[in-house]
């Protein structure tokens, strides 16, 4: 396969997921935000200034709507939702031939969709709409790539860019709430569950652990789920397996066999949470684990692009 595809089908799958996490951590925060106002002295302030890059200026008026319409649509700030739909666009459209009819009308239905001006303009009011057709535009392409792609070495490229980018965002969303200390008063208490409830929608996972743990969400609980189920699609550990077993694929090998850099990195994180269990995190090693996983992550993307000469 031609590097530049390979790249293009690489990135159309990150972006893709990108803008979808993106666009459920607006609204989760937006729900957020009403649950504990007038709760708060600030609600949940720290929430949206979680969304936005360390590097961009925060908004005018430093309000959520404002905040929301920054990371939804300003053209402004290239890490947006509408930024990534339209880069996962552009490198749809530059392989055509590669993708199914289906998938390339569904990918531009979503995108001019989103840009309608007068959608665009309820986002201000409530960014729900908008987050809620992002989502399903992304889920809908999702299923059309399973289901009419051929699972050969380019579909594989997509499902390496799609988990690589789910897996680093759910580890960045734990980091995020960790750095958000709860108060010891038995007060803060529903504050908390709230907060973390809210974890898990933003990982697609809250119906999921209320089926496994039939009780009320627990931070020891939420962290392990997210961390290191094995058989949960938003899972640290599941994600990262997938990009082990993509990058196999694509060597033409097994994953106990791969032994390009790239996949020896994947290979030691997911041993690391494969042999994890929640006694250790609870002695203090989360942080660190979080800390070194999304390190590697970040790495394993330059290997990726180094190793396929993706550029």
């Amino acid at each position: 396969m031609l590097s530049r595809v390979a790249d293009a089908l690489f990135w159309m799958g990150r972006y893709l997921e990108r803008a979808a996490f993106l666009a459920r951590d607006v609204d989760v925060t937006f729900h957020l935000d009403l649950d504990l106002h007038g709760v708060l002295a600030a609600p949940v302030r720290a929430d949206w200034d979680r969304l936005l890059p360390p590097s961009s200026p925060p908004p005018a008026d430093g309000t959520g709507g404002a905040t929301a319409r920054w990371i939804l649509l300003d053209g402004a700030n290239p890490a947006s939702v509408m930024a990534c739909v339209n880069r996962a666009r552009n490198n749809a459209r530059m392989i055509r031939g590669q993708l199914s009819s289906q998938m390339w009308r569904e990918l531009n239905k979503l995108y001019w969709h989103l840009s309608d001006p007068a959608f665009q303009e309820r986002v201000a009011e409530s960014p729900h709409d908008f987050c809620q057709d992002t989502q399903v535009g992304v889920l809908l392409c999702h299923g059309i790539c399973e289901s009419t792609f051929t699972h050969d070495e380019g579909w594989h490229f997509i499902q390496l860019g799609t988990h690589l980018e789910r897996a680093e965002q759910v580890l960045r969303v734990l980091d995020a709430r960790l750095r958000v200390p709860d108060g010891a008063d038995a007060a803060d208490l529903p504050v908390a569950t709230l907060r973390w409830a809210a974890v898990l929608k933003r990982c697609r996972a809250f119906e999921a652990y209320q089926r496994l743990f039939i009780s009320r969400v627990e931070a020891e609980r939420v962290v392990e789920f997210l961390l290191l189920h094995r058989d949960f699609p938003q899972s640290a550990r599941f994600c990262l397996g997938r990009v082990l077993d993509a990058l196999a694929a694509i060597g033409g090998t097994s994953p106990e066999r791969c032994d390009s850099e790239a996949a020896r990195s994947v290979g030691r994180i997911v041993g690391t949470l494969s042999y994890l269990d929640a006694r250790e995190l609870a002695d203090g090693r989360l942080p660190a684990v979080l800390g070194d996983a999304l390190v590697r992550c970040a790495t394993i993307g330059g290997l990726i692009q180094g190793q396929y000469s993706l550029a």
